[in-house]
């Protein structure tokens, strides 16, 4: 862990960054997803039915995309968004899968 990290998790918690943490994996999940598949951000919008903006801000980690919304890129993607309900301390109970 990096000296920001646990400096910013000293200011504002360790769950409150670990779940900036879990954000950014999944975003870059769907950024990678998305370039694999040779789709624009445009494009990934008009299959999703969201706004280029919400696409872009959400690759980006500006937002935190709802349940739905993600939902709704998972299925834009052709792969399942998967929450498996398991209590481990990783994120690995809630990705997009392949």
């Amino acid at each position: 862990m990096s000296d920001f990290i646990k400096r910013y998790s000293e200011l504002r918690g360790n769950d409150y960054v670990k779940s900036l943490q879990v954000e950014g994996r999944i975003a870059a999940q769907i950024k990678t997803q998305r370039k694999s598949l040779n789709l624009s951000q445009q494009e990934l919008a008009d299959a999703s039915g969201l706004p280029k903006s919400t696409v872009g801000r959400i690759e980006a980690g500006i937002t935190s995309p709802k349940v739905d919304t993600l939902l709704k890129i998972s299925k834009a993607l052709g792969i399942p968004f998967i929450i498996d309900g398991s209590t481990g301390n990783d994120d690995s109970n809630m990705k997009l899968s392949r």
